[in-house]
């Protein structure tokens, strides 16, 4: 999957999901609109937009804004239908904890994501600056 724009692999992706528009939007929280912008080229996904989008497509934010043969996503027959045995133990352990200490757990596993999302979404502005620079 060689596609050469990121408008072009939002929609080529969304389309191998079996996903409209509208449902894309619902899983990433915003309009239609934005999700039609972004697959005319018209606006980019930037910042909690760009994980949303990766995670609802299932695939890496650096395959949808660079196309990186190296992080092409699953095809869509590969993709697991259940949980894998890290996502069950998670599961498991958060179902253990008492009801006091659930949401106290959340909100650090949060906190954990939105600094990744952070600290990448740094190394994604180098590297676009980067790439407008050749």
């Amino acid at each position: 999957m060689n596609i050469e724009t990121l408008s072009d692999r939002i929609a080529a992706r969304r389309k191998e999901l079996g996903l409209t528009q509208q449902q894309l939007a619902d899983l990433v929280k915003k309009s239609s609109v934005s999700v039609f912008k972004w697959e005319s080229g018209q606006t980019e996904p930037k910042g909690k937009s760009l994980f949303a989008l990766s995670n609802a497509l299932r695939c890496s934010p650096t395959w949808l804004l660079f196309g990186d043969e190296e992080q092409i996503p699953t095809p869509v027959e590969s993709l697991p239908t259940a949980l894998d045995e890290r996502q069950q133990r998670l599961l498991d352990l958060f179902d253990s904890l008492p009801e006091s200490e659930k949401e106290s757990y959340l909100n650090e596993l949060e906190a954990r994501v939105e600094n990744f999302n952070r600290l990448f979404e740094e190394l994604l502005k180098v590297r676009k600056s980067q790439t407008n620079k050749k």
